[in-house]
């Protein structure tokens, strides 16, 4: 399960951008993840909660946003939607391209929050 190390992964970047900040809590953690990058949601949700749990990130909400997969024929130059079950291109029929977007798993938000004093 490459879940769990995703999400240490992810945990260790929020802290690290928690701290930085001298922020008291972490609210959400937004996450863009294409969805070629063969990652379980459910099993990323699971494991953020389990290893949060008892830390200073716990209470910290977990946002997926899955990432269409994007290709640029190398024939043609179309940039097209990949299915995983279809590479072809829309516009030439060609199977050689590069791909965009759709395997990445990157953190693209994270909100903190400071207790203000009086």
């Amino acid at each position: 399960m490459h879940e769990l190390g995703i999400a240490t992964q992810i945990v260790g970047v929020v802290t690290r951008v928690k701290e930085e900040n001298s922020a008291d809590r972490v609210g959400l953690v937004t996450v863009d993840i294409g969805l070629l990058a063969g990652i379980d949601r459910e099993s990323l949700e699971f494991c953020f909660e389990a290893i949060t749990k008892g830390t200073a990130l716990e209470g910290a909400s977990l946002r997926i946003e899955e990432v269409k997969p994007v290709g640029k024929c190398r024939k043609c130059g179309e940039e097209y939607e990949v299915r995983p079950d279809d590479f072809t291109c829309s516009a030439c029929g060609s199977t050689d391209f590069d791909m965009i977007t759709g395997s990445e798993i990157s953190i693209r938000e994270v909100e903190i929050e400071s207790d203000e004093e009086g």
